[in-house]
């Protein structure tokens, strides 16, 4: 086993630490949203210039502009449940990061209770600011919907399939 000196452990532990401090932002997003909080989101979360790309075609920039967006965005709802997962985070440096997430969002349409779903991948480049990590500017890509005609997003990054694929032998076991 490797021996490690001081400061590479406590870069490590430094490390470690920036990783969790950014999960809990890219959780407070979700926490946030299904509070149907706003202005906790957009000043919580989205650093001063933020970004909200929906897709290629569309970006909502500035906490202003943003809490404005969720506001309006989050009326037709009378509830949400945001789930995370697959969280993948890169320091780039000591105040800039890129990460990656998967999200599984449930929303009841506050006029007639319709259930939409919506599965996707969050792309989020964040940044170091005196009150902690926040998003600089989030792309949200949807792999898929269930009730929600013509979502606005982009489709997440996908090699194409190959034409005829191999098959494995198979072995009884």
């Amino acid at each position: 086993m490797k021996d490690y000196s001081a400061s590479e452990l406590q870069r490590a532990v430094w490390t470690l630490q920036q990783h969790e401090l950014i999960t809990t932002t890219l959780i407070n997003y979700c926490v946030y949203v299904d509070r149907n909080d706003p202005l906790a989101l957009s000043e919580q979360v989205f650093a001063p210039d933020g970004c909200f790309e929906l897709g290629a075609r569309y970006a909502v920039v500035g906490r202003e502009n943003l809490a404005k967006m969720f506001a309006k965005t989050l009326a037709v709802f009378s509830a949400t449940s945001h789930h995370l997962s697959n969280v993948r985070i890169t320091l780039l440096d000591d105040t800039t990061a890129e990460s990656t997430a998967y999200v599984y969002a449930w929303h009841a349409a506050a006029a007639d209770g319709k259930r939409i779903d919506l599965w996707g991948r969050y792309e989020d480049r964040l940044v170091l600011t005196d009150a902690g990590w926040r998003i600089a500017s989030r792309r949200l890509s949807a792999a898929g919907s269930d009730g929600w005609e013509n979502p606005p997003f982009d489709l997440p990054m996908r090699l194409p399939n190959p034409e005829n694929p191999p098959s494995p032998a198979i072995t009884r076991r």
